[in-house]
């Protein structure tokens, strides 16, 4: 029967609009993950800022007062004030006599640091909590509770969507998403607000996984791999939206509400989306495989004629006395059975590897390009749209393997090549960072439908989503590898990056090639398949 299911999904794969509506309901997600996940670029703006003196601003004084009063200049520069600091003077008799008499009776004085804060503007997290000077490390918790967060939905997700089906942890992730993302908004603690960007995180990791698995496996052949490519476009249409809205709504409590709320419009894709059919006949749900895929090929009631059978039967059964714990726990050593199993997941957890650390310390050395960082969002999202659809033709034509290790290798070429590039030139260090965006994110693209299809039906989730883990650990350690390994010598994070971009796309080549195969089920089904090998880097 599972033939026949297969004859249904290709049947269904070539309903244009049906599979079009598909995409437009699995890809939609994407736009929320690429908004919240750059939207600390905006959340964390900081303004001009020094210490605030409350006697001198009850008395009336100005900014510019107060600061010609209270504030040192740094010692390499006499334009540039000290931020952190001010001198300790008698300020109640400074704003009793006024600011005149003040100035013509400053003596030196000894400085300590602030205890209030003032600033240019307060339309930003920084303000709200004075994560600037001893404070400034709690800035980046706010990013890192995200990619935690994602990496705890990674590891939770891909199993509860194994066991309990892609729709339901679609669903649960939208309801996450939908509570979590206003709540951050109208958080007055700030550590409930890290609270409200952990859960962001996991439901941004959950509701991306399933959904992605969903759509492999409703499709087969030339369109699975057209609409997995398409669906990452929702990523850079995502850069762009949150641009646009960032540049018009600048207060972050208003920004963060303006981006969440369109998170209810998920609700349709909780009542609508389906089920997947292979995933049901994978856990011995038959019946409900075929209402399925007679909801969606009308035709395929004529296949579905008989009851479970034996077989299927015991599948149930013997899910349900292994215990739900005992099975979540099992997914995962699952990836590890088999000597082939172990390879294939070692390569992939190489790529999301790889992956997250490259993208991510490629945006973070862009940070010390001078650029406006509304436009510099928005030309990332241009770059990296232009790099999923440029493996729509790769794929088509192009076996999975030779592009994966071809744009991993790329990847580390022109990481490499930075050493060759003086600091001075801007323009060209700009490009060559986009270029090796557009790379990463082509690679990150392409290697997410490659691992998707070297797994069975009964654990793809997991082992994609376990990827996907990996893959945030690279971009939890991205910053420490720029500030740390950066401050020895400037060129060693892209180095190591190259080099490693270098040896995982040697490790690509031992993998067997997917074009044009019809995916496992089993893991019965996984032993008629091919498996690693150091020859496979000669067969293409």
């Amino acid at each position: 029967m599972a033939d026949d299911l297969e004859k249904y999904i290709d049947s269904y794969s070539k309903r244009r609009w049906q599979v079009f509506v598909l995409l437009l309901m699995v890809g939609t997600p994407g736009i929320f993950n690429a908004i919240q996940l750059s939207s600390y670029v905006f959340l964390v703006d900081k303004p001009s800022y020094w210490c605030d003196i409350p006697d001198l601003t009850s008395a009336g004084w100005s900014d510019r007062m107060i600061i010609n009063v209270t504030t040192p200049h740094q010692n390499y520069s006499s334009n540039k004030i000290e931020e952190c600091s001010y001198y300790d003077r008698n300020y109640s008799l400074f704003a009793k006599n006024g600011y005149n008499w003040s100035m013509n009776n400053l003596e030196t004085a000894s400085s300590k640091p602030c205890q209030y804060y003032r600033y240019s503007n307060r339309e930003s997290v920084v303000t709200e909590w004075d994560l600037v000077c001893d404070n400034v490390a709690k800035k980046s918790n706010i990013q890192a509770a995200i990619a935690f967060g994602k990496f705890i939905g990674g590891l939770l997700f891909g199993s509860i969507s194994d066991i309990y089906g892609r729709k339901f942890a679609f669903n649960l992730a939208a309801l996450i998403y939908m509570f979590s993302g206003p709540s951050a908004a109208l958080m007055d603690s700030y550590v409930l607000f890290l609270i409200a960007r952990f859960l962001i995180g996991v439901a941004g990791s959950g509701i991306y996984e399933s959904s992605y698995t969903i759509l492999t496996e409703l499709t087969s052949g030339k369109t699975r791999t057209l609409l997995c490519l398409l669906m990452n476009m929702a990523y850079p249409i995502g850069y762009v939206l949150l641009s646009i809205i960032a540049y018009y709504v600048r207060p972050w409590r208003m920004l963060l509400l303006a981006l969440s709320l369109p998170m209810f419009g998920l609700l349709i894709q909780c009542w609508f989306l389906p089920e997947s059919p292979k995933w049901l006949m994978s856990q011995g749900r038959k019946r409900q495989a075929w209402e399925v895929m007679t909801k969606l090929v009308p035709s395929a009631v004529h296949a579905n004629k008989d009851d479970d059978d034996e077989d299927m039967v015991e599948i149930r059964k013997s899910k349900k006395s292994q215990g739900k714990c005992k099975e979540f726990l099992s997914t995962f050593t699952t990836l590890f059975s088999t000597w082939d199993l172990s390879a294939k997941t070692s390569i992939s957890f190489s790529c999301g590897f790889v992956c997250g650390l490259s993208y991510y310390v490629i945006a973070l050395n862009g940070d010390n390009i001078t650029a406006d960082r509304y436009i510099y969002v928005a030309l990332n999202g241009v770059v990296e749209g232009l790099a999923y659809l440029s493996t729509i033709p790769l794929l088509l034509y192009v076996g999975r393997k030779i592009a994966v290790s071809g744009l991993f290798f790329a990847s580390g070429i022109l990481q490499l090549a930075l050493l060759t590039i003086p600091q001075e030139n801007a323009n060209f260090l700009l490009i060559v960072a986009l270029l090796g965006k557009f790379c990463v994110s082509a690679v990150f693209s392409v290697s997410l439908l490659y691992i998707s299809e070297l797994y069975p039906t009964t654990i793809r989730n997991t082992g994609l989503g376990t990827s996907l883990t990996i893959s945030q650990i690279g971009s939890v350690i991205a910053p420490y590898v720029v500030e740390l390994l950066g401050a020895k010598a400037w060129y060693i994070p892209s180095t190591v990056c190259g080099v490693l971009g270098i040896f995982v796309s040697s490790l690509v080549l031992m993998l067997p090639e997917t074009k044009g195969t019809v995916l496992p089920d089993t893991l019965e089904d996984m032993k008629i398949t091919r498996s690693v090998k150091f020859t496979n880097c000669c067969k293409f």
